[in-house]
């Protein structure tokens, strides 16, 4: 999704991190909260599914893993199951309804649809919510789940274990990645 009046990815990584708390939420948080659990998911199979395409729509796979790769749907519901406010959960489960009511309007059910018209009804959908900060407070949590799973941290982003010295100008190239540490 790119819009010039939708977030990129670096303003959506700063709001979720601050979002989340930032540096008490490293990746082993991330992997207790990304194991499946069969029997205990937060969002109905509907909405979960609903979820992990709308998580593959904003990240998808390209020349890295994606947020369906990364974990990004299990450890959305998992938050929302064990740390997020009862108000917090009923904000994001309306939200994913009005996703799928935005799809109805344009034809039928989110999941039937083909890819591309899914894509279609997204951005729509984003353009509209622009301002919503329900709707941004979710975007935020799926990057930040995105860029705390090890996959984002080292595919997407370029880790360094030991960082080098502090060069105040580096030349950027379409090659460049964003730092994970």
């Amino acid at each position: 999704m790119s819009d010039t009046s939708v977030l990129n990815r670096r303003e959506l990584l700063r709001r979720a991190v601050l979002l989340v708390g930032g540096v008490g939420f490293g990746s082993a948080s991330f992997e207790l909260l990304a194991r499946p659990e069969a029997t205990a998911r937060f969002f109905s199979s509907a909405h979960y599914e609903l979820l992990r395409e709308v998580a593959d729509i904003m990240i998808p796979r390209g020349d890295t893993p994606g947020a369906v790769d990364a974990g990004v749907p299990a450890a959305f519901d998992s938050l929302m199951r064990n740390w997020a406010s009862h108000e917090r959960q009923e904000q994001f489960r309306a939200l994913l309804e009005q996703i799928a009511q935005a799809a109805r309007a344009y034809g039928g059910e989110f999941l039937a649809l083909e890819r591309a018209r899914r894509m279609v009804v997204l951005i729509a959908f984003d353009k509209a919510q622009a301002s919503d900060k329900d709707y941004k407070k979710f975007k935020e949590l799926v990057l930040t789940l995105f860029y705390l799973s090890e996959v984002g941290a080292t595919q997407e982003l370029q880790y360094e274990h030991t960082p080098g010295r502090w060069v105040a100008s580096v030349k950027i190239t379409p090659d460049t990645r964003g730092s994970a540490i």
